[in-house]
């Protein structure tokens, strides 16, 4: 089996359609993530991983940061304007005289820097020292188009030795990103939003077999996020909140190892043996939660042949297509689906549908849509339901708006999207067997294995 980093790379290639799982985006390579956006300069990404840190929203070029209309001058958009009048986060925030030398050096030239040369209009709104020897300075300019900026060095660098890497537009409330090379490697992980918002983590959750996740969380006393990327722990999530009201929440992938060997059989025969794909699902399933060890068993959903159409070339043909689910001593856990290609190794992709928390897996009910390597989403929608399981309808407010027969729980039909849809499974005796709601993700990501909230 080749390197889990590079198998994740090969998933990070969808992110010109898709942030696709933190299980295949917080692993990649930063140098080939960076070269995929690039190619493809689509903004439907979450993130985007720059030369040393990871922006939610942050694009970079070469040379220096551009102009524009709203960088130097105008009044913030309201929705980060509660950020950019927060307080400095980090270790250095009390450090008035670093944080001075920082603001001198963008006043006295801030062209290079695409910001104003009004100190006014300038905010650090992060400096300090980081796991995995980092420093980081993220300062923004207070404007119409507020632009954001990342100053990086090693842990102690001087504000006058501090290089800039990268830079992009601050559209969201909140700074969420992280530095992180490979398994084992130390980097980090940064989150923080305006003040007045608690921020509290979650690790070690229950998969119930009733397909409820059971938390607990806890506040983070510093009122933001940082965490050294070695010593992660399984199903991280962190919140952002105020009172009942929810901000942010997404999981913080755990950078945990490789599955093991997986079994390529799929449960009760649905498809056919597909190990390419299910090792590299299990792996990044395991990547990305950290569930390994021998109290965890991968099944395999489903899998099958897969017809690869690579408008680039390369990778078409039959390849392999395989849903893997990680089931815990609870019962229940998280699944992904990953497609792999022709090449030689292969290259995968996955699709946001096609990831959650199932409960019991005999009783799982996938909906989903297929990976593809075309800029266009196909129409197609896969079903995999319990084996007793002859006939699926796709209701939407209690009305059929599909069907389609299924042998051993498994079937296809074509439905444009978006849609928002309740699907019903139903054996030969017209009993349902399964039901679940389904709807498109076809902008924003699905979030990982559970649902992220985006407030604004």
């Amino acid at each position: 089996m080749r390197r889990l980093a590079d198998s994740l790379d090969d998933i990070a290639d969808q992110a010109k359609l898709y942030d696709v799982t933190d299980a295949a985006i917080r692993g990649a390579r930063r140098r080939r993530r960076a070269r995929a956006f690039e190619r493809t300069a689509l903004t439907v990404l979450v993130v985007v991983v720059l030369t040393g840190f990871t922006y939610s929203l942050l694009s970079f070029g070469g040379g220096r940061p551009g102009g524009g209309p709203g960088r130097q001058d105008g009044d913030p958009p309201a929705v980060v304007r509660l950020l950019l009048d927060s307080p400095t986060r980090g270790s250095l925030a009390g450090d008035t005289a670093y944080l001075g030398a920082v603001l001198d050096r963008i006043v006295d030239d801030p062209d290079s820097f695409g910001l104003p040369g009004d100190r006014a209009r300038l905010r650090v709104l992060f400096a300090g020292d980081l796991p995995g020897g980092h420093r980081l300075v993220i300062v923004a300019g207070v404007t119409a188009a507020p632009l954001m900026i990342n100053l990086t060095g090693k842990a102690g660098t001087p504000a006058t030795r501090l290089k800039l890497v990268s830079w992009g537009d601050l559209e969201d409330p909140v700074v969420d990103g992280s530095s992180h090379a490979g398994p084992g490697e130390a980097g980090y992980v940064l989150l923080f939003g305006p003040d007045g918002y608690d921020v509290s983590v979650s690790s070690e959750p229950r998969y119930l077999a009733d397909g409820t996740v059971q938390r607990s969380w806890a506040p983070e006393p510093a009122g933001y996020l940082v965490r050294d990327t070695t010593a992660m722990p399984r199903g991280l999530r962190v919140r952002m909140s105020r009172g009942d009201t929810v901000l942010y929440e997404r999981a913080v992938p755990s950078y945990g190892r490789k599955a093991g060997t997986v079994d390529p059989n799929p449960l009760h025969g649905r498809g056919r043996p597909a190990p390419r794909a299910v090792q590299t699902a299990a792996d990044a399933l395991a990547y990305s939660t950290g569930l390994v060890g021998p109290e965890v068993h991968y099944v395999v959903l489903w899998s099958d042949n897969f017809p690869v159409e690579d408008p680039n070339g390369g990778g078409s043909g039959t390849g392999q297509i395989a849903t893997v689910m990680a089931v815990t001593p609870d019962g229940g856990g998280p699944y992904i689906t990953i497609a792999t290609d022709t090449n030689q190794p292969p290259t995968a992709r996955d699709h946001p549908t096609g990831t959650g928390v199932f409960g019991d897996p005999e009783r799982a009910l996938v909906v989903m849509r297929l990976p593809h390597w075309t800029q266009e989403m196909p129409d197609t929608i896969q079903i995999v339901a319990p084996p007793a399981a002859v006939r699926v309808d796709l209701l939407r407010a209690g009305a059929v708006v599909a069907s389609t027969p299924l042998v051993n729980g498994v079937g296809r039909l074509d439905l444009a999207g978006p849609v928002e849809l309740t699907v019903r499974a139903y054996d030969a005796q017209g009993a349902v067997v399964a039901e679940r709601p389904f709807a498109d993700v076809t902008v924003l990501p699905a979030g990982g294995y559970e649902p992220a909230i985006r407030g604004w």
